[in-house]
């Protein structure tokens, strides 16, 4: 399977659960859980997995423990982690990225050949934009309740 450039809508993160197509998608939900296991939760970021594989190595750097398949919480400390490394990543990326550096937070959960269609110069902008909104919603919503919650697959 090779992904094409209309796939890159699978960039396009989502603030409504019932916006998704299926169930493959990683909730990023910046309070404290209602309940065990609890998700698809209003106020959460929705980002298809697809996307967020290009950001799991952040995920990793903020929290050793991170688990691509789990519910982790991630406090203050771990959450000022993700963000220094996030503006890490997406400042690498933002002025001439390489496929080497769009890749370089990517979990082995998908092959890079599925991208393989898709001029780096098609395939970075999306990946950036993506990372950028999630930034931007981990450090707003996150700066009072210092929690958040990465529901993954």
């Amino acid at each position: 399977m090779n992904y094409g450039i209309t796939d890159l809508s699978l960039f396009e993160p989502l603030a409504n659960p019932d916006d998704r197509e299926g169930t493959a998608y990683f909730e990023l939900h910046p309070e404290e859980l209602p309940g065990d296991c609890a998700c698809w939760l209003p106020g959460s970021f929705f980002v298809s997995d697809a996307a967020f594989n290009f950001f799991a190595g952040c995920f990793h750097f903020a929290s050793e423990s991170f688990d691509y398949f789990s519910f982790q919480r991630f406090g203050e400390a771990e959450i000022d982690l993700l963000l220094q490394d996030m503006d890490r990543f997406l400042q690498s990326i933002a002025v001439e990225p390489t496929r080497e550096l769009v890749y370089s937070r990517s979990a082995l959960t998908f092959s890079p050949d599925i991208w393989s269609g898709l001029a780096v110069q098609d395939l970075a902008p999306a990946v950036y934009q993506c990372g950028e909104k999630m930034r931007t919603f981990i450090q707003a919503r996150t700066k009072d309740s210092k929690c958040l919650w990465v529901l993954g697959m």
